[in-house]
């Protein structure tokens, strides 16, 4: 089935087709550019991981107190306990306000304008990021299962299908198809190659639902001649980039998918989507990833 970029990376993940090295320098680039990892991670990670950020503040303060015991006042004893110092120091770090407990000695005090500064750069810092993922516009973009090859006006045609599945247009909309193959020179280096597909139309004011894309496999096509025992040698696989702009938030968005050799189905083509009822055109997007048998 068709796979966007991220879903390749998870099935070597998985697969374990990566190597160590990967792993610990994939790790690497994400803890050393935290706001992309945080802009990255899923929205459970990301606030799970607010949540422990802020109980680890709020205990590190809170140990700072319990190292002058006697400098907070108001408790159930002369010197402050665990549970005390720590709900002290949420109060602080929230700007909540004070009750019964409070600062007394210059050491607290000092402790209470050091927490109220990471406070604020607490606060800020997982606010713009909450704002930034919230603000962030994404493309759901729905590839088709399969890409095919069948004549089309008698030349050898690939098409595949995509759609829009957000309520908005999405504007300036292009796409680029790539075949990507194993290439040896005659020196022997091996390489993989990305070899552009031009397709009849690449580009369009705007996208609104369906958008079947075809490339014609002529004698200036790098699929031309291509069987699909010449293309699993080859090592091939599809390689479509979508972009456009968001005409609500007015913002760039893209998305990538992928088809391997097995899912490019040669003779078949794509079953007609649009239905009559009652003298109404109607689209059913159930025929969506459907094909038929048709010439080659």
């Amino acid at each position: 089935m068709v796979r966007s970029q991220q879903g390749w990376q998870r099935v070597r993940r998985r697969s374990g087709l990566l190597t160590a090295a990967e792993r610990r320098g994939s790790w690497l680039r994400h803890w050393r550019e935290p706001y992309l990892l945080a802009l990255a991670m899923s929205w459970p990670v990301f606030l799970a991981l607010v949540g422990l950020v802020y109980l680890a503040i709020n205990l590190v303060f809170a140990g700072l107190y319990l190292l002058d015991p006697d400098g907070i006042a108001g408790g159930v004893s002369e010197a402050i306990t665990i549970a005390e110092a720590f709900f002290f120091s949420v109060q602080t770090l929230g700007s909540i306000g004070y009750g019964a407990l409070h600062p007394v000695s210059l050491y607290a005090n000092l402790v209470v304008t050091a927490e109220s500064l990471s406070g604020l750069l607490f606060i800020a810092l997982t606010t713009g990021l909450a704002f930034a993922r919230f603000a962030r516009s994404t493309a759901r973009i729905r590839f088709s299962q399969l890409a095919v090859i069948h004549a089309y006006n008698g030349t050898p045609t690939l098409a595949f299908r995509l759609a829009n599945e957000r309520r908005n247009g999405l504007l300036e909309a292009r796409l680029r198809v790539f075949l990507s193959v194993d290439e040896v020179s005659s020196e022997g280096h091996r390489m993989r190659r990305l070899r552009p597909l031009p397709l009849e139309r690449d580009q369009g004011i705007a996208f609104l639902l369906i958008w079947t894309a075809m490339h014609r496999i002529d004698a200036s096509s790098p699929l031309h001649g291509l069987g699909p025992e010449r293309l699993r040698e080859l090592n091939a696989e599809l390689v479509v980039a979508f972009s456009g702009i968001d005409e609500t938030l007015e913002r760039p968005v893209h998305a990538r998918a992928s088809w391997p050799v097995e899912h490019i189905a040669f003779g078949r083509c794509f079953v007609d989507m649009l239905a009559q009822e009652d003298g109404v055109t109607r689209i059913d997007w159930s025929l969506f990833d459907r094909t038929r048998r048709c010439l080659p």
